[in-house]
């Protein structure tokens, strides 16, 4: 038993041993110059991940390569450029570093991030780049250094930075923007006992755009050539640059055209083309130096795994590139694999290439409609990758093209072909909120009336259907909200209307269920006073007609038994009432056709004597005032008071 766990024991040392040294050098020689290079250390007190992987590379560098001769930090060593950010990063450097080693640190733009999180008008460019100066050692925000290896031989470092960021240009999108002294002072120190046998050393946090992998999207806005057409005087420059955060398992993460440039990949978080690589991805690189080549290797810190490895000649000679495109195997095919109405399920097989298959390209009609990342950084590539292709029209003939792309954007020459037609729609179809009929038969947008179960519903002619008011052939149509048509009475808006047995909307009088109503000519239901043909009418709250006595307003109004507001003498019960020209009951004393006749408070035409401002009144039968009489012993004086 003890024999066999010692047995285990060796094979797991063996194993751990060829995973830290899976791309040693294929000699033995010790290296003129080791330099840890990483970048976008990104300390933030918030978040403490951040210094915990810091830490775990300051020692992984330092059991790796114990005394290497400098490191590199290529920019953004703080989240926002605060003070007490830059103090936790010198700390650590100082506790967990090699102490004796030259320190090149690199300004990033998340060095100037104070001034965008919490702008304040006294922030300046300078102001930041004077912080950085000061609380980073460094001579200057450019500068170089000549650092000497193991061999006695110097090598040149020079650093460039930017001299712009958003907090005085917010069109400045994280970019480098380098000032012509600085472009000169580069030219200049390019010079100084440059050798072609020797490497020469440059930083800058942001990349030459369309390089290295990810400066495509996230590059310095280096466009104009001006920089890579210095630096390619001198064919042993190597640039490394950070900024982007992309893994480094990529071939391209060195790329050459006249010089080397470097990806350095950091030690906070990993992207890849699609998103966020692994969270538990953390790397960096060990340059080595030797007399005739300098040798890249990329590592990641979470499981001691070296995950790439370039090496660049000296004197420089392009051997990075790659021009051979990926292949589909004579056989491959693409399948369709489901089909509906709008959406379609397809695989294919996987490409094969001699560096690596970057992404699929997915073109439906010829146009790009997807992008398929393969996770590269695993060990298996899947035999088949599928996708579902969504936002198709029905009863539709499409044509797809599947393409694979490799890590230096060379394309498939023979891409894969697939044909496919849609199933066509039956029935009710939404479209977000917007809802279609289509024919069983034809699998056509209905349009215009169509009846569905016994209920009609109205579409454009595009075939939406609608709802709420529909104007057809000069009558409105109300439909609901599931955009059935309606008819008898509907509410709209706080509205009443009538929709006749066809579902046209009624206006004017209207006679339902025994009572008459009044629709308007928009056809809303009136309650109140009516004018129609010069006769008013009343409708109550409900919308019905009134007759008979009605009081609004506080005024009693008298509405005969077609609804119609009378004026003059109306006989009620036996009682004589008088209206008003305005509808109004009368009360009081009334003057009509030269009569006098007194109203009583209830509207009822008084006979007999009557009380009238303390004076005594005789009314006859007809309700007419007597005056200038005898009636019985009682004699009236000519305005019909009797004379005492």
């Amino acid at each position: 038993m003890v024999k066999k766990l010692l047995t285990m024991l060796s094979l797991a040392v063996i194993f751990l041993f060829f995973q830290t040294d899976a791309f040693a050098s294929e000699e033995n020689s010790t290296p003129n110059l080791q330099i840890p290079v990483i970048s976008d250390v990104h300390i933030n007190m918030n978040i403490q991940q951040r210094q915990t992987r810091f830490i775990n590379a300051l020692e992984e560098f330092k059991q790796l390569a114990p005394n290497y001769q400098a490191i590199a930090v290529v920019g953004d060593m703080t989240d926002q450029g605060l003070e007490v950010q830059y103090n936790k990063f010198n700390s650590l450097l100082a506790q967990y570093g090699n102490t004796e080693a030259e320190k090149v640190l690199v300004m990033g733009n998340h060095e100037f991030f104070e001034g965008v999180y919490w702008p304040d008008p006294r922030f300046t460019d300078q102001m930041f780049i004077d912080r950085f100066i000061l609380n980073t050692g460094m001579p200057s925000l450019y500068y170089d250094k000549w650092i000497e290896g193991a061999n006695s031989s110097s090598y040149h470092f020079i650093v460039l930075g930017s001299e712009e960021s958003k907090v005085t240009n917010p069109k400045n999108i994280d970019y480098a923007v380098l000032s012509d002294e600085q472009y000169q002072w580069l030219e200049d120190t390019l010079s100084m006992d440059a050798d072609p046998n020797k490497p020469i050393f440059v930083f800058l946090h942001q990349p030459i755009d369309d390089t290295i992998y990810g400066s495509e999207e996230w590059g310095g806005n280096l466009r104009d050539g001006r920089l890579k057409g210095i630096l390619k005087k001198y064919p042993q420059v190597m640039l490394f640059s950070g900024h982007l955060h992309y893994l480094l398992q990529h071939p391209r993460s060195v790329y050459q055209d006249g010089f080397t440039m470097v990806n350095t990949g950091a030690t906070a978080y990993m992207l890849y083309e699609n998103g966020n690589a692994p969270a538990e991805f953390s790397q960096g690189l060990l340059v080595n130096v030797y007399d005739d080549k300098v040798e890249i290797k990329a590592r990641e810190f979470s499981n001691h795994t070296w995950v790439n490895q370039y090496t660049v000649k000296l004197p420089f000679e392009k051997t990075i590139d790659d021009t051979e495109p990926p292949v589909f195997k004579a056989n491959a095919a693409a399948s369709l694999d489901t089909v509906t109405e709008t959406t379609a399920a397809i695989s294919w097989p996987s490409a094969s290439d001699n560096t690596q298959v970057d992404k699929y390209l997915i073109k439906q009609d010829g146009k790009v409609i997807q992008t398929i990342y393969p996770k590269f950084w695993e060990v298996a590539t899947p035999e088949r990758y599928a996708t579902a292709i969504t936002k198709l029209k029905a009863n539709t003939n499409y044509a797809i093209e599947i393409s694979a792309i490799d890590a230096w954007n060379n394309v498939s020459e023979r891409p894969l072909k697939l044909s496919l037609t849609t199933a066509k729609f039956k029935g009710w179809v939404a479209e977000g909120e917007i809802w279609y009929y289509y024919d069983n038969t034809t699998g056509e947008k209905v349009t215009g009336w169509y009846k569905v179960q016994e209920k009609w519903y109205y579409f454009t002619s595009n075939g939406i259907m609608q709802t709420g008011w529909v104007m057809d052939k000069g009558k409105k149509y109300f439909l609901d909200n599931t955009g059935a048509m309606a008819t008898g009475w509907v509410i709209d808006k706080e509205k009443k209307y009538f929709l006749d047995n066809t579902g046209a909307m009624t206006t004017g009088w209207l006679k339902d269920g025994g009572v008459w109503y009044y629709l308007d000519q928009t056809g809303m239901m009136k309650v109140g006073w009516v004018l129609d043909k010069g006769k008013w009418y009343f409708l109550n709250n409900t919308g019905a007609m009134a007759t008979g006595w009605l009081k609004d307003g506080g005024t009693w109004y008298y509405l005969d038994q077609n609804g119609m507001m009378k004026v003059g003498w109306v006989l009620d019960k036996k009682v004589w009432y008088y209206l008003k020209s305005s509808g109004a009951m009368q009360t009081g004393w009334l003057l009509y056709n030269n009569s006098w006749y007194f109203i009583e408070g209830s509207g009822a035409m008084k006979t007999g004597w009557v009380l009238s401002a303390n004076k005594w009144y005789y009314l006859y039968s007809d309700g007419r005032m007597a005056a200038n009489t005898k009636i019985g012993s009682y004699k009236l004086d000519k305005n019909g008071a009797w004379i005492q």
